[in-house]
């Protein structure tokens, strides 16, 4: 698992973009291009849905294009750099990205 002090390492290397997995790993992936600052990359899901009651009952079936399933986090150097070191990884990134007054773009996978 990668740390946010070897993320900003890699920032202040003049490295440009950070893309980790949801394990926590850099994934070498092109970064699209017009990515905003902080963006998911999402695959479709193509898994059953349900969703279901508190006492165990199934109550509906979701529509799946609505759905994604996120692959990796992209983020620039300057949000990077604004990340407290503190920050887990990857558990902690959405929120910290929006705490630093951010939103996240949704971009699928290869696109």
């Amino acid at each position: 698992m990668v740390f946010i002090s070897e993320l900003k390492k890699m920032a202040q290397g003049g490295r440009d973009w950070v893309v980790l997995g949801v394990d926590g790993e850099l994934v070498d992936v092109e970064v699209p291009r017009d990515v905003g600052p902080a963006a998911l990359l999402v695959s479709s899901v193509t898994d059953a849905l349900k969703t279901v009651s508190e006492d165990g009952l199934v109550v509906d079936a979701p529509r799946r294009d609505g759905v994604w399933q996120v692959e990796a986090f992209v983020l620039n150097r300057v949000v990077v750099e604004a990340l407290d070191s503190k920050v887990p990884v990857p558990g902690g990134l959405f929120d910290a990205v929006e705490e630093l007054g951010l939103g996240w773009q949704v971009r699928p996978v290869g696109g």
